[in-house]
């Protein structure tokens, strides 16, 4: 199944569940393990088992957070376990199960762009395979607690302060802030009101409404954000991409329609759904969005302005 899919395929495993979950992955996102979570329906009360891999190098890696431990705790009948070697990727709910290589992340779980190309096949624990290889992972974990968590959080901090570039094997990094995306939502005045619900499919555009929900997957803002706070979020965001700050450097003297369309050309994927004409028209109106007064519109002309914001008046 496509990488964009498995998200919503494992949300649809748990939100069936009655009585137990087990979520199995070496790296962990609190964005994406908060996600699945949420799915799962509370009112059922299964039980709810967390693995993960958890070394020191991981957390200064980045592709496992420390949060995700309050995340657990905050939730009942759920725990947290350690199990240092842990390489297998298995989410089961009841008696169906997706086994693959998707991390518990967002890039992995199509949540997040540009995500990476994995696979996770749904089987049933019927199969005393699977039961056995459960029942041998459990036996082999340690439980998490908050002294377990504090010293690796510790043992990371150390780490980081010795070798802050450690990369560990099949890293896998959620906030790269240098990867080769643009915003694909035409209306970015639209972009609050969808993150906060009071926009769906049924009130806009299909497409747009998709495109907005990709842009938002990408830049991940928490939950509950006021709308000044989504925006500093945003625009925080946008100054971090390689992309924007070329076009920040150009529109110091002034960036034409088609000068910008060429610079941002090497940035649109073969598969992208549009050209560098329409993204750059796009990404214009993102920066005249989240940048008002920063960025100005010529004239009489498409040019791209930094400076002051002219007034309608």
């Amino acid at each position: 199944m496509p990488g964009e899919m498995l998200g919503d395929q494992l949300l649809e495993l748990v939100s069936s569940a009655k009585e137990r979950v087990v979520l199995v992955a070496p790296f962990i996102k609190v964005d994406a393990l908060q996600r699945v979570l949420d799915a799962i329906p509370i009112s059922a009360g299964p039980h709810i088992d967390c693995v993960t891999r958890w070394r020191p190098e991981d957390i200064v890696d980045g592709v496992c957070d420390l949060e995700i431990f309050d995340v657990i705790a905050d939730r009942a009948k759920a725990q947290l376990w350690r199990q240092s070697n842990l390489h297998a990727k298995f989410f089961r709910s009841d008696q169906s199960c997706l086994i693959g290589s998707a991390n518990l992340t967002g890039r992995a779980l199509g949540w997040r762009l540009p995500t990476n190309l994995e696979l996770l096949v749904e089987l049933d624990m019927s199969q005393h395979e699977l039961q056995a290889w459960e029942a041998s992972l459990m036996s082999r974990c340690v439980p998490v607690t908050a002294e377990l968590r504090d010293q690796i959080a510790h043992q990371a901090a150390e780490l980081a302060a010795q070798r802050p570039k450690i990369t560990s094997i099949d890293v896998e990094h959620d906030d790269d802030p240098s990867f080769r995306w643009i915003p694909l939502c035409p209306s970015p005045q639209r972009l609050f009101k969808v993150y906060t619900g009071e926009l769906d499919e049924a009130k806009m555009v299909r497409s747009a409404y998709e495109f907005a929900q990709r842009d938002l997957r990408t830049l991940g803002p928490p939950k509950g954000y006021s709308e000044e706070q989504f925006l500093e979020y945003v625009a925080d965001r946008l100054q971090q991409l390689e992309v924007v700050q070329k076009v920040v450097s150009a529109s110091s003297s002034g960036v034409s329609d088609t000068q910008a369309a060429e610079l941002i050309a090497e940035y649109i994927d073969e598969s992208s759904m549009i050209g560098p004409t329409d993204a750059w028209r796009i990404l214009k109106q993102w920066m005249m969005h989240f940048f008002p007064e920063q960025y100005r519109i010529e004239v009489g002309q498409e040019v791209l302005v930094k400076g002051r914001t002219i007034s309608s008046g």
